[in-house]
């Protein structure tokens, strides 16, 4: 026990007097051990700027003479129809029988 104390003592006697001679043969050589965290980038909050209201005038509407009364015609004639053929009531007075001849009751011919 006495031998292998004696050499682990000279193995740290040895490697105490390694350690101090390489500074002086290695000037130049820094050693150093960091453990640190990377920098962290943290995005600055967008800036919302709401843009100005854009108001638009819009055109007047202009219709020629010619052409309006073309159109009160149009819509007196489709006014007429609709009252004529009775589109406004119910054109069906059967109560949803289906016992009548249709194309009679709606006047088309075959």
């Amino acid at each position: 026990m006495k031998k292998s104390f004696t050499v682990a003592a000279g193995i740290i006697v040895g490697a105490t007097l390694m350690m101090l001679t390489v500074p002086a043969m290695a000037g130049g050589v820094d050693v150093g051990v960091n453990i640190g965290l990377p920098g962290v980038y943290v995005q600055p909050r967008p800036v919302y700027v709401q843009p100005e209201e854009v108001y638009v005038q819009t055109r007047p509407v202009y219709i020629q003479p010619e052409r309006e009364q073309d159109w009160r015609e149009r819509q007196l004639r489709a006014r007429r129809w609709q009252e004529e053929r009775g589109h406004d009531r119910r054109e069906h007075d059967d109560h949803g029988r289906r016992d009548h001849d249709r194309d009679e009751q709606h006047g088309h011919d075959n």
